[in-house]
């Protein structure tokens, strides 16, 4: 009888098992499709990141930069674009920037304000070690606070790690 109650246990739990797995395999399936702001935002980035510097400047619109997960080193890509920036804040002294950093959802929320701002402070060291004042530009950190998707595929979480750029005229002692 103690052998009949195992067994109808056991079988029990895995056909719960087997309930819960598939389950999980149909929110896979679910989640698998892409989130059409993902493929927005690269051929934004393309589009922009292959603008010459006279281009820029006239639009002021900068690509964003995403990062490797867990990572505060600017990949290799950055820096040709941090060159462009750097080239068009010398040349028009009257531009501010605002260096906003991004991480995914994964890890704490303290974890990922840090990371955000540090991965922004990185883009402003290498702009102060091309001659651009510290004055002239800020750091906002948001963490995961300000997703591209909701999507949290591979590629979801690489989109939503970025540093975005924007120029700006705004005089930072003023009081709006």
């Amino acid at each position: 009888m103690i052998q009949l109650k195992s067994f109808l246990l056991f079988m029990s739990i895995c056909i719960l098992a087997a309930c819960a797995s598939s389950q999980k395999e149909e929110e896979v399936v679910i989640r698998s499709e892409k989130d059409p702001a993902i493929e927005d935002q690269a051929r934004s980035n393309a589009k922009l990141y292959n603008q010459s510097v006279a281009r820029m400047a006239k639009t002021l619109q900068v690509p964003s930069i995403t990062y490797e997960f867990d990572s505060v080193r600017p990949p290799e890509e950055a820096y040709p674009l941090l060159d462009k920036i750097a080239t068009i804040m010398t040349e028009k002294p009257s531009l501010h920037l605002i260096i906003e950093g991004h991480a995914d959802v994964v890890g704490s929320d303290e974890y990922n304000y840090w990371l955000s701002a540090a991965r922004a402070s990185a883009m402003k060291s290498y702009l102060v070690s091309r001659g651009i004042a510290t004055d002239r530009m800020r750091i906002h950190a948001y963490g995961k606070d300000r997703p591209i998707t909701l999507d949290n595929s591979k590629e979801g979480r690489r989109a939503n790690r970025r540093v975005e750029f924007k120029f700006t005229k705004r005089n930072w002692q003023a009081v709006y």
